[in-house]
Formats: C-alpha cells, structure tokens, sequence
C-alpha cells in the first residue's frame, strides 16, 4: 500500500484590492485639533466674565483642550471617520452573502499506487465526483467543458455551473465556477509521478472566494475537509479496485487551454 499525506491550507497570496476612502488617522487628528481650538475660545471667553458662570465656562475650555491634546476624541468615536468597507457583498436569491477579502485556498496532497490515466480518467468525468464528496447530489456533464453541480445544502439542493479551463490529459484539470453562486470558487486536479516509483501524487487544491465558515454552513465541511475526503476517497476506490466501470468521458480534445469564461 502506497504511503498517504494530506496537507492544510494556505492563503491565496495576492487579495483583492478595495477603495477606501478617508483614513481613521486622518478624522482623528482634525478632531483633536478642532478640540485644542474649541477649548482655547471657549476658556478664553471665560476668562473674561466674571462670577460662577465665567469660571465653569473657563474649566469647561480647559477640559476640551486638555482632551483633544491627549487624543481622548471628546466628540466620539465615530466623529469624522469614514466608515470602512468590510468586504463586497454578493445576492444570491433571496440572501445576501459576504465575498471574503482574500480567497480562501486549500490544499490536499495523496499518493496513490495507481497509473496517472486511471486517475485522471476516473476525475475527468465529473459525473463520478458525488462518490468522492459526499456533499454532491450529483453533477449533470452538459459538455465537454461545462458541468452543472448539485449540492445537499441544510436540507435544499444548491446548485452551481462550472465551466474548463485547462486539460492536460494525465497531467492537469482546473475549472471555475460561472454566474452567481453562493459558492464561487476555483479548483485544480495535478497529477505527478510519486518518488521512488510508487505511484501516482495526487493534488487538489480548491481556491474559495467566500470565508471557509460560510462554505462549512453550506456544505456541511470545510475546504479543507472537502479536499481531504475526496483524496481519500479517490485512494480507496483506486487501490482496491473499486473503479470497475468508467461511463464514457466526455471529449472535446484531450490538451490544451479552453477559452475561459467570465466569472
């Protein structure tokens, strides 16, 4: 039996990037000044009346300046301040779904003591995915490159389209997610030669633009569960002969780019 290794997650290293508008420091220093400014004409005219009322009116000046020297923001804390952008929200259907800053991205590595072909073949078509991810009701291949996935999700069926990018036969699959989705996301299948001869390296990574609690609320698991189960899986179907039938794959050329579609 061939050895099994499955990693963790990552980040993806390059993050959307968002306007922003004007900075916290930026409020808070035209807050204290307006309070060092305040205080200063608000003691000074108290200085010139006489009695209780000039003297409470000079404390009161000394207080605000006093304030907004030490950076106590005497006006509050949502004085000036823009109020910043936490991220871009997304409508799917009737909810409203946060899109994380910086796609979420997992990895999962296998070996598996099997030929690159019957790998591939077997991932190739997307219709055998549900026996890898539980989570899957089933995927509906529409073309050689687009594929429509049906998911249990709290007792609803929750559905995406993906399309192709890339199929190296034996070597390389990646695809993504088109259209509004709950789930928008990128995914890759590499395969390698296993060192010493033993096989095949099996890689999966899928890349989430939605924070990995939101896809454990949908799906039930984790990316990074997700990845590791359909590994593990794919490993006991291979190395115990349990892929005795492979339906006809699809084809629409076996190398080569696809031109990608608009997410």
């Amino acid at each position: 039996m061939a050895s099994n290794s499955l990693t963790g997650r990552g980040r993806w290293p390059q993050p959307d990037s968002f306007p922003s508008g004007i900075g916290s420091g930026d409020a808070a220093t035209g807050g204290r000044w307006l309070a060092m400014v305040g205080g200063t004409a608000l003691g000074v005219l108290g200085l010139r009346r006489s009695g209780w009322g000039g003297a409470m009116m000079a404390l009161g000046g000394a207080g605000l300046f006093a304030a907004g020297a030490l950076g106590l923001r005497p006006f509050g804390e949502r004085s000036l301040a823009a109020t910043p952008n936490p991220g871009a929200w997304r409508s799917h259907g009737s909810a409203t779904r946060r899109r994380s800053l910086t796609p979420e991205r997992t990895q999962a590595v296998v070996t598996i003591a099997s030929d690159a072909g019957t790998i591939f073949r077997f991932w190739r078509n997307f219709a055998n995915l549900p026996k890898l991810m539980p989570q899957l009701e089933r995927v509906d291949v529409l073309s050689a490159t687009e594929s429509n996935w049906i998911a249990k999700s709290r007792g609803e069926l929750l559905n995406w389209r993906c399309v192709l990018d890339r199929v190296d036969e034996d070597r390389l699959l990646t695809w993504h997610t088109v259209g509004e989705t709950a789930l928008p996301h990128r995914a890759s299948l590499m395969l390698s030669p296993a060192p010493g001869d033993r096989g095949t390296e099996v890689r999966l990574t899928l890349v989430y633009r939605v924070p990995a609690t939101e896809v454990a609320t949908l799906l039930g698991t984790t990316p990074a569960g997700q990845a590791e189960e359909a590994l593990r899986r794919l490993k006991q179907r291979v190395e115990t002969g349990e892929l005795s039938t492979i339906e006809r794959q699809p084809r629409g050329g076996t190398s080569g780019s696809f031109r990608e579609a608009t997410e």
